[in-house]
């Protein structure tokens, strides 16, 4: 992929322009990341209130009782969001989703034990175990590049 940068002094707000022959996968990808509704923080709520969590600071979000909460090194939270939206704006290059009900944070993972069952274990840092669903095993050694 070649990248261009073109200066304009009489241009008032960044352009990015595509140009290919086909939309593939790492277009597609990269107007995902390019766009302005990626998230690179989200609010969370605690019981003491509203707090801003750095998109990068997530080890995994999880869905419990109906409700989606992120966890940090700092605790869980609560968030707003649905799931699979959170999915959809989370860089797959950062965040994999491993079961209906859960996403972890490819650079939280410590850990991954694959029974002759074929359940996957996780393990993230924080000593914090989950597990990947098999539907998921594929998509997962995918984004992992395994």
């Amino acid at each position: 992929m070649k990248i261009e940068l073109s200066i304009d002094p009489t241009c008032k707000e960044p352009k990015i322009l595509i140009i290919t022959n086909e939309v593939t996968d790492e277009i597609t990808e990269l107007m995902r990341i390019l766009s302005p509704d990626s998230l690179d923080r989200v609010s969370a709520y605690t019981h003491r209130g509203v707090k801003i969590v750095e998109i990068q600071n997530i080890i995994r979000i999880y869905t419990e009782n109906k409700k989606v909460l992120i966890q940090t090194a700092n605790g869980v939270a609560e968030v707003k969001l649905r799931l699979y939206k959170l999915e959809e704006k989370l860089n797959p290059k950062q965040f994999v989703r491993i079961s209906n009900s859960e996403i972890v944070n490819i650079n939280e993972i410590t850990n991954m034990d694959i029974s002759k069952t074929g359940t996957i274990g996780v393990t993230l840092s924080g000593n914090i175990h989950t597990y990947a669903s098999r539907r998921y095993v594929s998509k997962i050694k995918k984004q992992l590049g395994l």
